[in-house]
């Protein structure tokens, strides 16, 4: 009898570097850089969170795979997200996911199915540029912050853009490169924990982008960084592009028959947050009050029973703005402790969220070098450091579009004595980490 067996698909070159560099790294050591955040979740979201289940125990909704209150979700976050992000949605254009990953992957694999290569952001989520190579698809170029170029040298029938607000490793705002795509994928990362004298300047960028239309366009979202719930995982995935909405519901069907009813009700929590995050900040104070009744509206002719109270949203609201400050608050400690072993600066402050990728003080010329190294501090130091290499890319696009010193990524949502601790051991670890040998092949 032959053995079946699948044909292996490689993996894409950032998920191969990330398996050298925790190679023999124990998973107890301390990191400076993680992808989620740290800073607690406010009592308001727990409090939300434990009435919403409640409310869907009482309803049945945890006794069915599916019922009308699952359609009720998607048409009130159609009307939030539609005001919110300027456009108009009709529920049928909604989809919850669980996390933006696997929104990534469904619009991907569509992509692929289409034959439309991505043009993506260097750095980006790994997800990009995994599932594509999963699926047979192509990844046409990367660019950087201002919108330069590397090509691949691959071709496609079509050219997806892919944005993402901010970036969701540098917490930069990107200029995409100048060309009409067939298509757009507009991640939006961070929206709360905004800085500045504009806190909802991505929120402006966002709306800017979509210019009122979702026909060509899929645009997911995740309350999980935000509100400070990964281990939730809800996610938001809206397009008006009927193929990609007929393919993704497809796809859900082939593998679960619904999703968890608390992914829509996290989603809704975030996208009321959202919007009176916005009215908060406004000069007139009685804009929260007045936007909150909107909103209460909105969930009564959609008859969501779940509609947070004014005073919880407040709360919430006033927790991510402390979250905001404690964000800088940690970019003020990496600036002034970070001398002589990363690159500080207000140009690498965050537009919004916890994450910058700031350049590391080493001689350090090729990449190579640069897993080693990262590889010999994880082993010797007990400290795990997340390199430009793991964010998507490859070897040759990072070396075409960030020449010069490999880059880490630092994470300031965490406590600020883990953060003044991890630097501590980075320093150390710049002082002494000792590479290993070259190898040597036997004759």
């Amino acid at each position: 009898m032959n053995t079946l067996m699948s044909p292996v698909t490689e993996d894409a070159p950032c998920v191969a570097v990330y398996r050298e560099l925790r190679d023999g790294v124990s998973r107890a050591s301390a990191q400076i850089g993680y992808g989620y955040n740290l800073f607690p979740t406010a009592p308001a979201t727990h409090r939300f969170l434990h009435r919403a289940l409640a409310a869907c125990a009482h309803s049945g909704r945890l006794h069915e795979y599916g019922t009308a209150d699952d359609a009720r979700d998607r048409a009130l976050a159609a009307t939030l997200a539609g005001t919110y992000l300027g456009v108009s949605l009709e529920g049928e254009q909604i989809i919850f996911t669980s996390g933006a990953t696997e929104g990534i992957g469904l619009v991907t694999r569509w992509l692929a199915a289409c034959d439309a290569g991505l043009l993506l952001p260097a750095p980006c989520y790994y997800a990009f540029e995994q599932t594509p190579r999963r699926w047979g698809g192509t990844v046409l170029g990367r660019y950087r912050h201002d919108g330069a170029v590397h090509a691949t040298g691959e071709n496609a029938s079509h050219t997806a853009l892919v944005e993402i607000f901010p970036n969701g490793v540098t917490g930069a705002l990107y200029t995409p490169p100048p060309l009409v795509a067939d298509f757009r994928v507009v991640d939006v990362v961070f929206l709360a924990g905004g800085g500045g004298p504009n806190p909802h300047q991505v929120t402006d960028h966002v709306r800017t982008t979509l210019s009122g239309r979702v026909a060509d366009t899929a645009v997911l979202m995740t309350p999980s960084k935000d509100l400070c719930i990964p281990g939730i995982r809800p996610g938001l995935l809206i397009s008006g592009h009927t193929s990609l909405l007929d393919a993704v519901r497809d796809d859900l069907f082939d593998r679960t028959a619904s999703s968890s009813p608390l992914t829509g009700q996290a989603v809704l929590l975030y996208l009321t947050v959202l919007l009176l995050a916005e009215a908060a900040h406004d000069s007139n104070p009685a804009d929260f009050t007045r936007r909150h009744r909107w909103i209460a509206r909105q969930y009564a002719h959609h008859r969501v029973p779940t509609m947070p109270s004014e005073t919880d949203c407040r709360a919430i609201v006033e927790h991510l703005d402390a979250m905001s400050a404690h964000f800088a608050d940690g970019f003020n400690l990496l600036t002034e402790h970070a001398g002589g072993l990363l690159e500080t600066g207000a140009h690498l402050r965050p537009v919004s969220g916890y994450s910058l990728l700031p350049p590391l003080a080493a001689d350090l010329s090729h990449s190579d070098e640069t897993v080693a190294w990262v590889n010999a501090v994880g082993r010797q130091f007990d400290l795990k450091l997340n390199a430009h290499l793991l964010f998507g890319g490859t070897k040759e696009s990072w070396q075409h579009l960030y020449p010069g010193p490999p880059r880490i990524r630092v994470n300031v949502s965490v406590p600020h004595e883990d953060l003044l601790h991890t630097l501590g051991l980075l320093r150390a670890a710049h002082r002494g980490v000792v590479l290993p040998s070259p190898r040597t092949e036997a004759a």
